[in-house]
């Protein structure tokens, strides 16, 4: 569970503290006054790209840090995992700029996949861009995932056969063009032995190239600021033995003989740092600048012949000689290939199929209780089919119910949502008959479903973060109504965040966060003040009719909030 949230310089927010607390928490504001920005950094959190635009208008990064709550036991095994402070709460912090992306566990540096993996222990972001992510058939089945709960980790398996039956299929070309590839290799692995690239080391030329540039004028500087030192020590040692003559007949100038003392050891530190900078830059010099330039551009010539980035190279070169060997040793026969082919497909398969399994077990339940919440959110009568099959690819290794299918990291199937909006109009696909609001409540429907069912992935779900951005998009009246009982049942079991523009549903929120833009000094920015009593009541009667102060939306406020 969220416990807090500080944003610094993200776009109109200057410096954001927030105390987050259990239940329903809504907010509210204008266009413009920064509600998805909220939504933006929490996205920032869980590893989403951070984009230098996102800087605020004068500085030169954005900084987000959260504290999250609970969950001890899954936070102490993932921080151990990998090695990060095994301190809870767990503190997350992310900086966009201009420059790299940086994240932070527990002030410990980290990969933004490291942030995606923590992401999903505690927090389940739904914006008004998934649920348009409905219409295509491509994203059913990752949908449908996250909301059972299932991850697919089929990463290793997956690239074991597909280097496998890469590997093969070289040896099998190998056997009509050995020869001519044998040239090829001896020519290619020449010049990268010329490089003997290592890794790492492309980064750090490009990391080194800059201040060698300005290398004359860094021995300049530093050569005449150490001219200037030299001739400067002897002047203040001067002064330190005037000093000392002056103490023995004055013993209160002792402070400042021991002032000058110090003035002389930096000094004199000083003096040698500039000596030994300006040596070192000396010795930089042009060679070494053309040498780096000329390493670089061998680099970026070698990169485009194999078609790799520069940094690829060193594994490229790994590649390229075990093929070479192979070739010329001849120890890995076809028939060696493809037993091997055999045994990583099959390990791939009976993996992908228990986990075809596991979703075709779930789908029925999901299915039920989903059209159950749809007939709850004004959608009566509407059925949903999660058409669940084997995603085929021809010529695939792997072979499943005598069919060819797809090696991939989340397994052979393929699924595609099919809707009935109506009885007796029949079922067809999402994206060809749903509208917004529909959309919005199927989206609302599946979360609410997969967080609610009786099921192992449910359990996991304890204690998560539900950011709602919008998904209430396109709906008014009494399905306003019913989505706002629903958000708030979700409130009941978990912490939930909703952005909204609907009176209807910022009514059933525990508390309510209601965002507005100053302008001061030229600058605008973003503010957040918690509304309650007669402010509420206000700020859903603009909701409702575009203004605080109108006698019959006051009212019908009045009456949202009796429910």
């Amino acid at each position: 569970m969220l416990a807090s949230l500080r944003i610094q310089n993200l776009a109109l927010v200057e410096d954001l503290s927030l105390e987050w607390g259990p239940g329903f928490t809504v907010l509210t504001g204008e266009t413009g006054a920064g509600k998805s920005l909220l939504v933006d950094a929490l996205s920032l959190l869980v590893g989403a790209r951070g984009d230098a635009e996102l800087v605020r208008h004068g500085s030169d990064r954005a900084t987000v840090e959260a504290v999250v709550e609970g969950r001890f036991e899954a936070w102490q095994a993932f921080l151990a995992d990998r090695g990060l402070p095994e301190e809870q709460p767990v503190v997350l912090r992310r900086e966009v700029g201009s420059g790299r992306s940086r994240a932070w566990i527990n002030g410990a540096s980290c990969s933004l996949a490291d942030l995606r993996d923590a992401g999903r222990l505690w927090m389940r972001l739904t914006s008004q861009h998934d649920h348009q992510s409905l219409l295509g058939e491509d994203r059913h089945l990752a949908l449908i995932d996250e909301v059972l709960g299932l991850e697919p980790a089929l990463e290793g398996e997956a690239t074991a056969v597909r280097e496998a039956e890469a590997a093969l299929k070289a040896r099998r070309r190998s056997e009509a063009e050995r020869e001519q590839r044998l040239e090829q290799l001896a020519e290619a692995l020449a010049d990268l032995d010329k490089l003997a690239p290592k890794p790492g080391e492309w980064a750090q030329l490009k990391e080194d190239r800059e201040p060698l540039r300005h290398a004359v004028y860094l021995e300049q500087a530093f050569r005449e600021a150490a001219e200037a030192l030299h001739e400067g020590v002897p002047q203040v040692e001067l002064a330190h033995k005037a000093l000392m003559r002056a103490v023995a007949h004055w013993p209160d100038a002792a402070v400042e003989q021991d002032r000058l003392r110090s003035a002389v050891l930096e000094l004199e530190d000083l003096l040698a740092l500039a000596q030994d900078q300006a040596q070192r830059w000396a010795g930089a010099g042009a060679d070494r600048i053309e040498a780096m330039e000329a390493r670089l551009a061998l680099y970026e010539r070698l990169a485009r012949r194999q078609r790799c980035e520069p940094e690829e190279l060193p594994g490229r070169m790994v590649v390229l000689r075990e093929e070479q060997r192979s070739l010329l040793s001849g120890e890995a026969s076809l028939k060696d290939l493809e037993r091997a082919l055999a045994k990583v497909a099959e390990t791939y398969r009976a993996k992908a199929e228990a986990l075809h399994g596991r979703r075709a077990d779930a789908i029925p339940k999901l299915e039920a209780e989903v059209q159950k919440r749809l007939g709850r959110l004004g959608m009566k009568g509407a059925r949903i089919q999660l058409r669940l099959s084997l995603s085929e690819e021809s010529g695939s290794p792997v072979q499943q119910s005598g069919r060819s299918v797809r090696v991939t990291a989340t397994g052979f199937s393929a699924l595609a949502i099919w809707i009935e909006p109506n009885p007796g109009e029949g079922f067809r696909p999402l994206a060809k008959i749903a509208s917004g609001g529909e959309l919005s409540r199927l989206m609302l429907a599946l979360v609410g479903a997969g967080l609610s069912l009786g099921s192992p992935a449910a359990d996991r779900r304890d204690g998560l973060t539900l950011v709602l951005d919008e998904v209430d998009s396109g709906l008014g009246g009494e399905t306003a109504l019913a989505v706002g009982k629903a958000v708030a049942e979700l409130g009941k079991a978990h912490q939930v965040l909703a952005v909204t523009h609907l009176a209807q549903v910022a009514a059933r929120a525990d508390r309510h966060g209601r965002l507005s833009k100053e302008t001061e000094g030229g600058r605008t920015r973003s503010a957040l003040s918690w509304v309650a009593g007669e402010s509420r009541t206000r700020e859903l009667a603009r909701l409702l009719s575009g203004h605080p102060d109108r006698a019959e939306a006051l009212e019908h406020a009045k009456v949202l909030l009796e429910g």
